[in-house]
């Protein structure tokens, strides 16, 4: 399966041309968006482009997205809200986590993360895509390309009980890929240079990541 994994659009209709630009031409399977779909206010307009988008969408809310954002995603027909309930897809098991706050030099899913996390961890699998918004801390998650500032609870999550990947964005400065202990983590935000990732993943073949430039 090719997955094209994007974040942090922040309602820019640049961005979703883009979007509609790479997936032409890649010709991906399904749309992955990691958080910060729109910009806090006027959410329909950048939810309504989507609509035009012809591959279905997978996806998380991020800090920029406010709540009622959920309802709305759940009630476009290409476009699938991901939550602590595992899908399904092409044989593939996606699970999702909503929300982030951003602090200094921190992120946090919620302000009950610990419970939240670990809520999550029996239905992970080392076959598992989980989707959220910050990075674990210490990969791809340097602000100013300095200053660590992913999740110590999503890092801990991985570490006891790791996926096949993980798909995030909010430090848009760092969008690339690593590998922590065999964990793909994959930072697929949108900025000036790049536009997500493109990915190969599939029953006994290794992952193949390229970010698009």
């Amino acid at each position: 399966m090719r997955i094209y994994a994007v974040a942090d659009i922040h309602g820019k209709t640049e961005k979703i041309e883009k979007i509609k630009q790479v997936a032409s031409e890649e010709a991906p399977d399904i749309l992955v968006i990691a958080g910060d779909i729109t910009h806090y206010f006027s959410p329909l307009k950048t939810l309504d482009q989507l609509k035009n988008i012809p591959i279905p969408i997978l996806t998380i809310r991020g800090n920029s997205d406010l709540t009622r954002v959920e309802g709305f995603l759940q009630s476009q027909k290409n476009t699938i809200l991901l939550n602590h309930t595992p899908l399904i897809y092409r044989d593939v098991r996606f699970l999702g986590i909503n929300g982030t706050i951003p602090l200094p030099f921190v992120s946090k899913i919620c302000f009950k993360e610990v419970q939240r996390l670990d809520g999550l961890k029996h239905s992970i699998t080392p076959k598992t895509i989980l989707v959220v918004h910050p990075p674990p801390r210490g990969i791809c998650d340097k602000v100013m390309n300095n200053f660590s500032a992913g999740s110590f609870g999503l890092r801990h999550l991985i570490e006891n009980h790791p996926p096949l990947m993980v798909l995030c964005g909010h430090i848009h400065e760092q969008a690339g890929y690593q590998f922590f202990q065999n964990v793909l983590v994959v930072n697929c935000a949108m900025n000036k240079t790049c536009s997500g990732a493109i990915i190969d993943c599939g029953k006994d073949m290794h992952l193949k990541v390229k970010m698009i430039h």
